[in-house]
């Protein structure tokens, strides 16, 4: 049985680091092979996960030494593991953690050099607060949507001030909704944060940030607009 080229993709895809050629090959052979199409939802989370990393993560990691072709593999093996049986142990979790900030190093600098398809943003709305603002833009997808969130956080206070925490909701024209994304502010810094969903733009009545394990909004947008 011959191997499937695109099998090592999904992860690449997700993040972003395609071409827009290899973004257009992927996504042609996803409405034909179910395996890439279910790893792609298996990986959604991935983009917050790595956004929520702090700074220091990232400090140095043009001088890191380059990783063997077997990390990326084994990387997305154990995260479709650990995704199956929803069972997180906090040592194992630090490992792939370690290996995530490596590889997103990588990932970003051919993002950065290669050109973005465009993705129509809008401003969300501030609810009773003045200290976070953000643009979001939806992406169509061959298996739903990816949302861009940049957000900037103007807060501060105290050394011993923690920055609050947030996640992303997309809301339904059914009256569902689903979260998407979390992460914690960086006082001062403009923030890009990535997250995917399985409902197609035609289907989003709009997108809350609400105070992550809270339902209390502070920004909102209406549905998504077209590109």
């Amino acid at each position: 049985m011959n191997a499937d080229p695109f099998q090592y993709d999904d992860a690449a895809y997700v993040l972003g680091a395609l071409s827009p050629a290899q973004r257009r090959a992927f996504e042609e052979h996803l409405s034909d092979c179910a395996a890439c199409m279910r790893r792609v939802g298996e990986l959604a989370g991935m983009p917050a996960l790595l956004a929520g990393l702090p700074e220091p993560a990232f400090t140095g990691i043009a001088d890191a030494p380059p990783l063997p072709d077997t990390v990326l593999p084994n990387l997305l093996n154990t995260i479709r593991r650990r995704r199956r049986v929803r069972v997180l142990a906090l040592a194992a979790a630090a490992a792939v953690v370690v290996v995530a900030v490596a590889l997103v190093g990588v990932l970003h600098f051919r993002s950065d050099t290669e050109p973005q398809q465009s993705v129509a943003s809008q401003a969300m709305t501030q609810v009773a607060q003045q200290r976070l603002t953000a643009t979001v833009g939806v992406e169509a997808k061959a298996w739903g949507s990816a949302v861009h969130l940049t957000c900037t956080y103007a807060g501060g206070g105290p050394a011993s001030y923690a920055a609050p925490s947030y996640a992303l909701i997309v809301r339904t024209r059914d009256g569902a909704t689903q979260q998407i994304a979390t992460w914690r502010a960086v006082p001062g810094r403009t923030l890009q944060v990535d997250a995917a969903t399985d409902v197609d733009p035609a289907d989003i009545a709009g997108l809350d940030v609400v105070a992550s394990g809270t339902d209390r909004r502070v920004l909102t947008s209406g549905p998504p607009r077209s590109g």
